[in-house]
């Protein structure tokens, strides 16, 4: 029976999100926890004041360079890390978006035809002011990926 050893560690989110889109694929660190291929890394977002952002992610140690080897210092290791965030997810991310921003530019359509039925179009203003938000904020997350969408 094989086993996983999690180690739990606290990033800038500079590295979190280059981790996290797939540009930052190494990590050089002390190996004080006697990193092994197959661990994993559950990777915690720290914001510039050094605060959890509440952020986490998982990323997989696919080979691990050691300290005496290629120039590194003893007691010291690089990290070879593929992230476990899907490319899928991202996408699904962009599609989901796109489906919000279709529904409130029909729902934006519609306000003269709930006028028309008697109603008022406060409720379908909100719905779209609220969709317009989440829209915005998918924007910006997706800001931080290079991933053609």
């Amino acid at each position: 029976m094989s086993t996983v050893t999690l180690h739990e560690l606290k990033i800038p989110s500079a590295n979190f999100t280059d981790i996290l889109a797939g540009r930052k694929t190494h990590q050089l660190c002390l190996n004080h926890r006697q990193y092994t291929v197959g661990d994993v890394l559950i990777l915690r977002e720290l914001d510039e004041n050094g605060d959890e952002t509440g952020q986490e992610m998982n990323s997989l140690i696919t080979h691990v360079e050691h300290g005496n080897a290629s120039g590194l210092e003893d007691g010291w290791c690089v990290l070879s890390l593929a992230n476990t965030t899907p490319l899928l997810g991202i996408r699904l991310i962009g599609y989901l978006r796109d489906r919000l921003k279709e529904h409130c530019d029909y729902t934006e359509a519609a306000y003269q035809i709930i006028r028309k039925a008697g109603s008022t179009d406060t409720q379908a203003k909100r719905t779209v002011q609220a969709g317009g938000c989440l829209v915005d904020e998918a924007n910006h997350f997706l800001k931080k990926f290079s991933v053609e969408l």
